[in-house]
């Protein structure tokens, strides 16, 4: 199974990729190319912690030779440092994401704790058809 990719959980279609902007958010949204079921990912709290920590470490160690590159005027060494931290940090978004628990985006219609009446009316007939 590749690092990026996943299956879903409810057809098994397999490559499952989330768009390229979502690895930094908290929770990235795709819909299945298999059975169109929206599915998001679900990281725990902590996990997502880590990785904005570590986003933090990066632009902190690329802080000093930024600061260097825009008093230089060196617009190649500023475009390499910023493309330097933004992969590291890209890459690491996408792989929480892809490895995080994927879940549906919204509730299961057909998955409701509370009676509902049209549930009620549906059960009573097959109730007075199992009678003596």
């Amino acid at each position: 199974m590749p690092w990026l990719g996943f299956s879903c959980p409810l057809c098994g279609f397999h490559g499952q990729r989330f768009p390229f902007l979502s690895a930094l958010k908290r929770q990235a949204k795709v819909a299945c190319c298999g059975c169109g079921v929206v599915l998001r990912s679900d990281p725990r709290l902590g996990t997502y912690t880590l990785y904005v920590m570590c986003t933090q470490v990066f632009a902190l160690l690329l802080a000093l030779p930024l600061v260097w590159a825009v008093s230089a005027r060196a617009w190649g060494w500023r475009g390499l440092i910023v493309l330097t931290g933004l992969v590291p940090c890209w890459m690491l978004g996408a792989i929480r994401h892809a490895r995080s628990p994927i879940v549906r985006a919204t509730r299961d219609p057909n998955r409701s704790y509370a009676r509902r009446e049209s549930m009620r009316d549906a059960e009573a007939p097959s109730q007075d058809q199992n009678g003596p």
